[in-house]
């Protein structure tokens, strides 16, 4: 049981990262490549907050929302809003350029060290569940996770700005004309996926610690995740990340860690070649 809850922390993470991933396409239908280093700016944010300069822990969730939402709103207007007409695959490469970006200035002002960051919990001692051992702070990060899934998918069915969405990702011209400002809607889009990301920061710090190198690990398998969940899904999301962590956990605990990339790989091309559009995510149609 060890190994499997190992592998569902990992999960958590990646469902984090599918889950910005969905907020920002379904309405805009493009990927912020970005995304996962949004989730280190958290684990800094985190850092500065509760270590350096001794921040309550609402104080620190604050200002990680306003400086992801900030970061998210730039990078909107930036790498998104200056590219009219230029499709997908100009999107995708901008969005991985502002990833490098973010990365590269973290370097510049934090370095390559990881730093630690304090659990939330303060007897963070492992305990025995089921014959297996976790961590406190490893279940508050999944706890996290779901919380995050449910709200996200909670959000885009029973609210106006969600159902506009999920309005706009169906047909964008028709949203307009019922007169859904899309502009507007990318814009919250970038700047809540941000926001999330970097305001849960001090809830996965401690398993993850502060450091540049996260995002990094954290942007393929969150796409991963998201492929196999299926694209627009929350749920889906959840489902993918975690079963991608608990594959990764057992083919490191039963063959060798350096198959850990190569099976999750394997999982992703059997998930696609059965269902193009992943577990739970809808094929589109069209009138012919």
């Amino acid at each position: 049981m060890t190994t499997i809850y190992s592998g569902l922390v990992s999960g958590a993470l990646y469902a984090l990262v599918a889950v910005g991933y969905n907020i920002v396409f379904v309405p805009t239908g493009t990927f912020n490549f970005a995304q996962a280093q949004f989730v280190m700016v958290g684990t800094f944010v985190a850092w500065l907050g509760l270590v350096f300069f001794h921040w309550p822990l609402v104080l620190t969730i604050a200002i990680g929302l306003l400086v992801g939402g900030l970061i998210g709103l730039i990078e909107e207007r930036t790498a998104i809003r200056l590219l009219p007409g230029s499709g997908v695959h100009g999107e995708l490469v901008t969005t991985v350029g502002v990833g490098v970006v973010i990365e590269g200035l973290a370097n510049v002002l934090f370095g390559s060290n990881a730093q630690s960051v304090p659990s939330l919990i303060t007897n963070d001692s492992a305990v025995t569940i089921l014959n297996g051992r976790i961590f406190p702070s490893e279940i508050l990060m999944i706890g996290t996770a779901l919380i995050v899934v449910f709200l996200a998918d909670q959000g885009s069915r029973r609210t106006r700005i969600g159902l506009a969405s999920l309005a706009t990702a169906e047909d964008k011209t028709a949203a307009v004309l019922r007169g859904i400002n899309v502009s507007r809607l990318s814009i919250g889009a970038y700047m809540l996926a941000g926001g999330l990301c970097v305001a849960f920061g001090p809830f996965i710090a401690s398993a993850t610690f502060a450091q540049t190198s996260l995002g990094d690990a954290l942007a393929l398998k969150g796409f991963v995740a998201l492929a196999i969940g299926g694209f627009g899904s929350q749920r889906g999301a959840l489902i993918g990340g975690m079963t991608a962590g608990m594959l990764e956990a057992l083919v490191a605990r039963y063959l060798n860690a350096n198959f850990q990339n190569l099976a999750v790989l394997i999982l992703l091309l059997i998930v696609l070649s059965i269902r193009p559009h992943g577990l739970f995510g809808r094929g589109e149609g069209r009138v012919v």
